[in-house]
C-alpha cells in the first residue's frame, strides 16, 4: 500500500519490482485487496498485450495513513520509555 497511495495509478510490472513478488503473488494480494474495496484496477491493451494498472481508493488513502500514524505513536512511545496500552 506505500508503493500504491504514492501514485496515482501504479503499472503492474513496476509495482511487481517495487515490492519483490512474483506477477502470482502480486495478483493474488491484488485480488484480495480489490475484493475488500482498498484498489482500483483497470485493464487496457497494447495491441494483443495487457496492461493492468492499479490506484488506491481514497480509502484505502486515508486507513494507510492513520496506520502510519498509529505506528508512529508506538515508536514514540517506545522512544520515551512508555508501556503499550492494551
Amino acid at each position: 500500500m506505500s508503493v500504491l497511495t504514492a501514485a496515482d495509478w501504479c503499472d503492474f510490472a513496476f509495482l511487481r519490482d517495487a515490492v519483490s513478488l512474483s506477477d502470482s503473488a502480486l495478483s493474488k494480494q491484488l485480488t484480495t485487496l480489490k475484493n475488500d474495496g482498498q484498489i482500483e484496477q483497470r485493464r487496457t491493451y497494447h495491441g494483443r498485450v495487457p496492461k493492468t494498472t492499479v490506484r488506491a481508493t481514497d480509502e484505502a488513502r486515508s486507513r494507510f495513513v492513520r496506520h502510519v500514524e498509529a505506528l508512529r505513536m508506538i515508536v514514540e512511545r517506545a522512544q520515551a520509555g512508555e508501556q503499550p496500552r492494551s
